[in-house]
């Protein structure tokens, strides 16, 4: 087993269409590679300044639902080593409704920032160790 640091957001999406708008890939990214460097292969990735996110790296997802923090994310990798962190710095957030996690490994996103719109809210948490 080896240790693995990742960058963790929790966030609130008024829908699962917005979380996908937000988290889709651009299917004009890949059309002109001359103007690559002027195109964000996703929302998420314009909102971090990166215009490129290998997802090869990262998991995200969107659980709308009645069950608690735990029992709607524990479904993800790894879960059982940083689920209980994520948990609690989730409660100490002023989100009112978390219905989205996502975390990248370190270092993938040069500056890992909080952001918030009208239709939606993505706080960064800060890194969790864990074993892969």
């Amino acid at each position: 087993m080896r240790k693995e640091v990742s960058d963790f957001w929790i966030g609130s999406f008024d829908s699962k269409d917005e979380y996908f708008n937000f988290f889709g890939e651009n299917p004009d990214f890949y059309q002109d590679e001359d103007d690559i460097e002027e195109k964000y292969i996703s929302k998420f990735a314009e909102s971090q300044s990166e215009n490129w996110i290998d997802h090869d790296f990262m998991e995200s997802g969107f659980e709308d639902g009645n069950g608690t923090f735990i029992e709607r994310f524990k479904k993800y990798s790894y879960s059982d080593q940083w689920i209980t962190e994520l948990s609690g710095k989730a409660k100490e957030s002023d989100l009112k409704k978390i219905n989205t996690i996502v975390f990248i490994t370190k270092g993938r996103i040069k500056k890992p920032v909080s952001i918030s719109t009208s239709e939606y809210s993505l706080q960064y948490i800060g890194q969790i160790e864990y074993y892969i």
